[in-house]
């Protein structure tokens, strides 16, 4: 009995260790976990990252720490742009990422992508991909913002989106 423990503790040990040196991965699914830290990133290396993450296959929880980044860090105009962008690509549908998007509508890009024939984005970040990325999950949260908006360019930049969405059906 007493060797069976010993065995079975021994073989806890190892998976807890091996599950600490995947840091950055899911230890079950072999998915990122955690996107680049913005804040630290210069613009250029912060552009780098975000081609790079496109093609990662990313866990749920990559979500909801980007989503973070763009709610509570203390990113440059640049780079909450590059995070806006990245969040996305991944075409959440999740309510944290909505809500950030919508919270972030009339987000002003201060930088735009040098003339390419298609730029990843134009004046409002949050705004396109609500239109273009997320689409037809953003309608309710949307239509629930919008009674108690105050803002002019906050109202007239949901009803945008409202209607390239609806329009797309």
């Amino acid at each position: 009995m007493k060797i069976k423990f010993t065995i079975l503790c021994s073989a806890l040990l190892v998976f807890i260790e091996s599950g600490l040196r995947a840091q950055n991965f899911g230890a079950t699914l072999n998915c990122v976990t955690n996107p680049p830290d913005f804040s630290k990133l210069t613009y250029e290396e912060a552009n780098k990252a975000t081609y790079s993450e496109t093609r990662r296959k990313t866990c749920p929880e990559y979500t909801a720490n980007l989503v973070n980044q763009i709610r509570y860090g203390k990113l440059s105009n640049d780079n909450k742009v590059l995070a806006i962008f990245l969040l996305g690509e991944l075409r959440p549908s999740d309510t944290n990422s909505l809500e950030v998007f919508i919270e972030d509508i009339d987000f002003k890009a201060s930088r735009f992508d040098e003339p390419a024939a298609f730029p990843r984005w134009g004046l409002y970040p949050a705004e396109e991909a609500l239109m273009y990325k997320v689409g037809k999950p953003a309608v309710n949260p949307i239509l629930n913002h919008l009674p108690s908006e105050t803002n002019e360019l906050r109202r007239q930049l949901m009803c945008d989106v409202l209607k390239q969405v609806l329009r797309d059906k």
